[in-house]
């Protein structure tokens, strides 16, 4: 997935283009920004601020750029490592008939290709009656009474015109003007044309037809002698009003009043605003219609994330999530708008990364609010304003005045539907009156205390349940004459669709309509109503927050963080939007009141008194004059800064307020007395030379500094918490805003990159950092603050993105004034440290800030940190044990972040298990689902290893063994999960679930193969469609990078293929000997063949890559192994004859083998043959190296099997039956471990020094530093106190195992294999009687109590498994390769072992 690391929002408009934003890409660049966070870039309104009024999703919109800019920069954002984040806005477009889609509606109705694609009448049984257009400024009687509607020829087309509206004429109405224009030819023809249009029932060939008698009267109306009579009917309409009232009633449409829709509706719109409509973007054409630009930008890679508009707007958001999701593929990044109640969680199951930021900005708001002071502020709030009820009831309040009085048309239609719907008969309403019904409905819709609900199926699942039952109970609480239709309403919903699905269908519909009215409920009533009529502190009155909101513990905010980092560490982490109600420093410097409550009540009754004269008519009231006061305290500019239009913009921001808060004006009916009013009184407020003024300039001076505090500690806490940081344009200088449009004035990028420069050219100078916290007012400090931590992000994107969040101790009398945590990824570590609540600090020790006195307070730091450190900011490095002064800490700026690191414990455990062990439902092991999941368990259970055999593929006719491989480098794509193939939209979930079979204890190679196949052919075929540009980009990418070997492993396995699996060499002569020009006619016969095995490999490659950056982000290394040679019948051999003892016609010289040995007394006889090593010295050995560069992209730790083949190794002729008659040749030793360590320097292996090994293998693996392995069943022998595998005789460097996969499991052994005498040593060694039950553990526990650094158990000995899981016999052919897990192990039991012998012997 994409991860955006940081974003900076931008809001396009026609003042601010594509050109623009191309002229500050450099400065956004030195700032550090990786992702521009785009408003909506699509065809809007004209003159639109802010483009949320699309008109057009399929173009940009040519007030701010082309499609071709777009793409250019794009380009340029790519150069600079830059990717660009998305507004779309699914929910609604403008309802304007400069929108195509609404102009062709209201022209053809029904017949519009669009007719079904908004939320309208005919598409919705919620709506009834002619699509209602209410854009007049009063009834459609008295504007055509005034003659302001007017019929004319306009653009090619009969338009009824309304000033500079034009609204379309239905074709049958141009049947009737050209019947009443008179008997020209040309009229009755088109008349007739006409009558046939309506007989055609498709509304493309209704298009093509009208759209060809368009013509036609478009060459009527350019000819004079036809014209004329056309026009002189236009005039009769226009001066005859009743002639324009028919008309006008003959529309699919129905012209009507604004004000209207307060009462009736029969669309959905966004909110109240009537010139935007709803979209049904959960019909499948409507979604590839509107989404059509925006894919085709992803597809091209232009577009690398999304943010979704008002989610909760759409009719089944996790039904549309899921659309878009499977449109766009897993790698794009999605968020969504969604505001969050407190205790309010985002559903786990929807496929994005998080939310757009406003529950972050809500969290850090009140982290910074004093909130033992909640209750005084309670209580000055209702001296000043009145007896308040309490918050709860006063958004039950707002919504129902939202619902009744500006929402009564929606209203009346949800009931039309319940009533209409079947849902309720008439014996259930028999004693029931209908309006209590309706009444029971709207209170329903008030008590919802979220934004909606989001339950898409009946029955509805337990939470939901829960949910829609605690609405309910309140209701019946708080409206007991209600209680029959509350109770029949709640039937409804959750009793009575139980029992018929068709019944449940139909709740369902009406449940669904409910919840997408429910959230502009919420939003009209609380957002834009209660935040502007409860003052209390309007701190809170913000997006995202809440009116009744005053304060969090840090306690509550670190255990935010550490959900936000386990469930969304990807959300956006906002401060400010382009819809916040105030800039994200005068929300800062607001929270420096909570922390004064005495010095602030003291200065309101102050200024009361002073401005008692300036409240003429008592206006502004007590609670309006309340909120201007802190408007003023928190937006007033900084010392330095322009003042000249502060005046104006608060009396803006005073206006708007008023007509939100609906008690002393609105924007239906604004009352300019009370408006004028209020505006003269904040003039007056702000003449310079009054009494008031020098007292709100004494407040200032107090206050000021520590506002600068908390914006910065803000800053840092966003850009360091989990989340990704959001900077909203021009807010890395002071924010100061007010609701918009203020926020959303012009952003002086000149000044701000000038000062940037400024600040970075004297950086690093003496008393840098003294100097630029004396000029703190200046915006160069947060200019500087917001560069420092965009680059920090971005240099440890992945530390930030994935890194645990741990709260740390604070300790010391002002521990409570300080927030510390550390963010963790593997060995980095960085510890933050913010200070909290200054001003109530300042004022307990009756001193200024610059005096503060830290006293004993101190920051315990993590018990394994390193104890040097880096001052990020002050660039300095300090020594730090166990803690750190906080007086250290703020000596040069009053917050910090340290860089650390936490040093590395050598000693580690780990298990092994081969993928194909692993219990898929797919007859075998695979890297999906159950590989991610047993990752967890190994990070759960503190591992550090996840150890496997070779990942190459393997072959029937070879016993399936992974160590005889036919390819050195390919992937064994039996691998592939079939799982990850769904997810990627290259299978369906229905071919998917065809190839499940109940799990098996054992792998059955066959069934898997020819299933696979089946499942990798379809797989395939979807790919080769076209559908996935981003996967066929990085699967050529692969083919190129991979050809070394690709290419010949390829047209080996076609070849093989081809002759139904015979060996290379038993193929034709001209293919065994690698005849160059008939490969090539092969190659160019069979494209698409050896394009599907390149394609699997790229597909394992791409799976494995995923599960090991997972594992690695885990802290687990994975351990491969690499068989020392390569099986004969491999494209490797085939491709490299010249390395391999082969004669000139392919034959084996000579072959591989061990000599007889415990396993077996005729030795083993492998047939690989053997290397050339004196060939292989004269290429540098390039084969070689090759391979093992290929396996360290794939491993993090490399087993090099029967090392001691590289000092000497057992060589057997061609042709021999045993490997008796073998003998002992000098391998390439130190020589080509100098070539290897010379192309890799450090040697990430591990020797398998087992078997019949002498002191000459011993040397070679001490003289490069390679780990050797100590396996405990060895150790039980004869000579058990002298044994190399006994533990006593261990050292650190190496890996002890209680078995391998070539051994027994311990228990195993223990029954099968070990005799009385081992079993005696056993017992005697560990002074324990040893059974079947306990054996097992015995071993693990040795294992892991040794001086070996790491220890790694097999996961049979951790379960206690017997022989029946024995991964391998050596020597046997039969039944090999094949254990694997069922479902469910290993179990809690074995999890909880790991876990306590990993802590126990330190291996954490």
């Amino acid at each position: 997935m994409y991860n955006p690391v940081s974003t900076y929002r931008i809001q396009f408009h026609k003042e601010f283009t594509f050109d623009d934003l191309e002229k500050i890409l450099p400065y956004l660049q030195e700032l550090g920004v990786t992702t521009v966070y785009a408003s909506p870039v699509f065809t809007a309104m004209p003159g639109s601020t802010h483009g949320y009024d699309v008109l057009d999703p399929t173009t940009i919109n040519a007030e701010i750029g082309t499609e071709e800019k777009l793409r250019q920069i794009s380009h340029m954002l790519q150069e600079a490592n830059m990717g660009w984040l998305q507004d779309i806005v699914p929910n609604h477009m403008a309802y304007d008939t400069r929108n195509p889609w609404i102009f062709d509606i209201l022209e053809k109705g029904r017949s519009s290709i669009y007719a079904d694609f908004f939320d309208v009448a005919w598409t919705s049984s919620l709506f009834q009656g002619r699509l209602m257009v209410p854009f007049l400024g009063k009834p459609l009687e008295e504007v055509i009474q005034n003659n302001e509607l007017k019929l004319e020829y306009k653009n090619n087309r009969f338009v009824l015109t309304y000033f500079d509206a034009a609204f379309p004429l239905h074709p049958r109405s141009y049947g009737t003007l050209f019947k009443a224009a008179g008997g020209a030819q040309a009229f009755l023809i088109l008349v007739n044309e006409i009558e046939n249009l309506h007989k055609a029932d498709d509304p493309g060939i209704y298009r093509q037809q009208w759209h060809e008698l368009l013509i036609q009267v478009d060459g009527i109306m350019r000819n004079k002698v036809l014209k004329e009579p056309v026009e002189k009917l236009l005039a009769s309409y226009n001066n005859d009003p009743a002639m324009i009232q028919a008309l006008a009633e003959e529309q699919v449409y129905r012209l009507c009043d604004w004000k209207e829709t307060d009462a009736h509706i029969n669309y959905r719109r966004f909110f109240t605003v009537n010139g935007l409509i709803c979209l049904d973007i959960q019909k499948p054409e409507v979604f590839k219609a509107h989404h059509q630009l925006v894919m085709q930008l992803v597809k091209d890679g232009v577009i690398q994330g999304l943010r979704i508009d008002h989610v909760d707007g759409l009719y089944d958001p996790t039904q549309y999530l899921e659309q878009l999701r499977n449109s766009v593929g897993h790698n794009t990044y999605i968020v969504v708008e969604k505001i969050l109640e407190t205790g309010e969680s985002l559903p786990a199951t929807w496929p994005v990364q998080g939310t757009s930021g406003y529950h972050f900005l809500s969290l850090l708001n009140n982290l910074l609010t004093e909130s033992n002071n909640r209750q005084a502020f309670i209580d000055f709030y209702e001296e000043l304003a009145g007896r308040q009820q309490s918050i709860q009831e006063q958004v039950w309040e707002k919504k129902r005045h939202i619902l009744y009085h500006h929402m009564s048309g929606e209203l009346e239609n949800l009931f039309q539907l319940l009533m209409n719907s079947n849902l309720v008969a008439v014996p259930d309403y028999a004693q029931i009156r209908i309006e209590d019904i309706k009444t029971a409905m709207a209170e329903f819709l008030v008590h919802i205390p979220v934004y909606r609900l989001y339950g898409n199926h009946m029955p509805f699942e337990a939470e939901e349940v829960k949910n829609i039952e605690t609405v309910f109970e309140q209701l019946r609480q708080s409206r007991s004459d209600l209680v029959a239709a509350i109770n029949l309403l709640r039937d409804v919903l959750l009793f009575r669709p139980v029992n018929s699905k068709e019944y449940a269908k139909q709740a369902l519909h009406f449940y669904q309509r409910c919840m997408q009215f429910s959230g502009p409920l919420m939003a009209k009533g609380v957002e834009d109503t209660l935040m502007y009529t409860y003052n209390n502190f309007i701190g809170h009155n913000e997006v995202g927050d809440a009116p009744g909101a005053f304060g969090i513990s840090t306690q509550h905010f670190h255990s935010a963080m550490i959900e936000r980092q386990q469930q969304w560490p990807y959300a956006l982490n906002a401060t400010a939007t382009h819809d916040t109600k105030r800039g994200e420093d005068a929300r800062a410097r607001l929270n420096v009141l909570t922390e004064l409550p005495g010095l602030w009540f003291q200065k309101i009754r102050e200024w009361q008194e002073l401005n008692k004269p300036l409240r003429k008519d008592s206006i502004p009231d007590g609670n309006i004059e309340y909120l201007i006061y802190q408007v003023l305290v928190s937006t007033y500019p900084m010392s330095g800064e322009h003042t000249d239009s502060y005046a104006g913009r608060l009396q803006e921001y005073i206006e708007k307020a008023l007509r939100e808060g609906k008690t002393h004006s609105n924007w239906a009916s604004p009352v300019a007395a009370y408006e004028s009013q209020a505006k003269q009184f904040i003039a007056a407020l702000l003449q310079t030379k009054t009494p008031f003024y020098k007292s709100l300039r004494s407040l200032f001076d107090i206050i000021v500094d520590f506002g600068i505090v908390n914006s910065l500690v803000q800053l840092v806490l966003k850009f360091t918490c989990p989340g990704v940081p959001d900077v909203y344009q021009g807010c890395e200088a002071w924010d100061l805003s007010m609701v918009d449009p203020d926020n959303r004035r012009p952003v002086d990028y000149k000044r701000n990159r000038e000062l940037l420069s400024a600040i970075m050219q004297k950086e690093g100078r003496k008393n840098f950092h003294h100097d630029l916290w004396q000029q703190r007012h200046h915006p160069q400090l947060k200019i500087w603050m917001t560069h420092k931590l965009f680059q920090l992000r971005k240099a440890h994107p992945v530390l930030f993105a994935e890194g645990e969040y741990q709260p740390l101790a604070v300790e010391g009398k002002y521990a409570q004034h300080v927030l510390a945590f550390s963010r963790k990824h593997k060995k980095q570590l960085f510890i933050v440290v913010v200070p909290l609540h200054l001003a109530k600090m300042a004022a307990h020790q009756n001193t200024i800030f610059e005096q503060l006195n830290w006293e004993d307070t101190r920051v315990l730091l993590p018990a394994n940190a390193d104890p040097e450190w880096e001052h990020i900011l002050l660039a300095t490095k300090d020594k730090h044990e166990k803690e750190v002064q906080v007086s250290h800490l703020f000596a040069g700026l009053p917050f910090a972040i340290l860089k650390g690191s936490i040093p590395s414990n050598p000693r580690g455990s780990g298990i092994l298990l081969h993928i194909t062990s692993l219990a898929s439902p797919y007859c075998i092991g695979d890297m999906g689902p159950e590989a991610y999941a047993f990752a967890d368990l190994l990070s759960r259970t503190n591992q550090r290893f996840w150890q496997v055999l070779p990942l190459t593929p393997t072959e029937e006719g070879q016993g399936n063994s992974p160590y005889s491989s036919v390819s050195s480098s390919a992937g064994n794509t039996l691998l592939i999960s079939p799982d990850l193939l769904v997810k990627e939209g290259l299978l369906n979930e229905e071919e998917a679930a065809a190839c499940r079979l109940p799990v098996q204890s054992a792998v059955d190679f066959p069934l898997v193969l020819g299933m696979k196949q089946q499942l990798f052919q379809k797989a395939f075929e979807r790919f080769m469609q076209g559908h996935f540009p981003n996967m066929d980009k990085a699967f050529r990418q692969f083919v190129s990078r991979e050809r070394e070997w690709l290419d010949d492993f390829a047209l080996y396995i076609l070849i093989k293929q081809m002759y139904s699996g015979k060996p290379w060499y038993e193929w034709p002569e001209e293919l065994k000997l690698r005849d160059a020009k008939t490969l090539k006619n092969l190659q160019s016969e069979n494209k698409k063949g050896l394009e599907m095995i390149q394609w699997l490999q790229f597909i394992f490659h791409r799976q494995w890559k995923e599960l090991k950056h997972y594992c690695n982000k885990l802290d687990i290394q994975f351990i491969g192994d690499l068989p020392i040679y390569i099986s004969y019948d491999s494209a490797d051999v085939w491709a490299h004859k010249e390395i391999f003892y082969l004669d000139r016609e392919g034959n084996r010289i000579s072959m591989a083998g061990v000599p007889p040995d415990a396993f077996s007394e005729d030795g083993q006889l492998w047939g690989m043959p053997v290397y050339r090593w004196d060939v292989l010295k004269k290429k540098n050995y390039y084969w070689w190296i090759a391979r093992l560069r290929k396996n360290l992209q794939l491993f993090d730790l490399l087993r090099l099997d029967h090392f001691r083949a590289f000092i000497d190794y057992w060589e057997v002729p061609a042709g021999s039956q045993t490997a008796r008659s073998g003998q002992w040749v000098k391998g390439p030793g130190a020589d080509l471990f100098n070539a290897i360590k010379k192309a890799f320097g450090d040697l990430p292996f591990l020797a398998e020094d087992l078997g019949d090994v002498d002191e000459t293998v011993f040397a070679l693996r001490d003289q490069f530093g390679l780990p050797g392995m100590k396996v405990l069943q060895f150790a039980f022998g004869g000579n058990m106190p002298r044994s190399l595998h006994i533990p006593h005789q261990y050292t650190p460097h190496f890996l002890a195992y209680t078995g391998t996969h070539d051994n027994n499991t311990v228990t195993g052994w223990w029954l099968d294999e070990a005799g009385e005498s081992a079993r005696k040593a056993l017992e005697e060694y560990t002074g324990i009687q040893q059974t079947r039950e306990n054996v097992a553990e015995t071993f693990c526990r040795m294992a892991a109590a040794s001086v070996a650094n790491t220890v790694i158990f097999p996961m049979q000995d951790v379960m206690g498994l017997g022989s029946e899981a024995r991964m391998n016999k050596p020597a046997t052919s039969n039944g090999n390769w094949s254990w694997k897990l069922l479902p469910g192990q290993p179990g809690i039991n074995e999890e909880e072992k790991l876990k306590h012998w990993t802590w126990l012997y330190n291996r954490q």
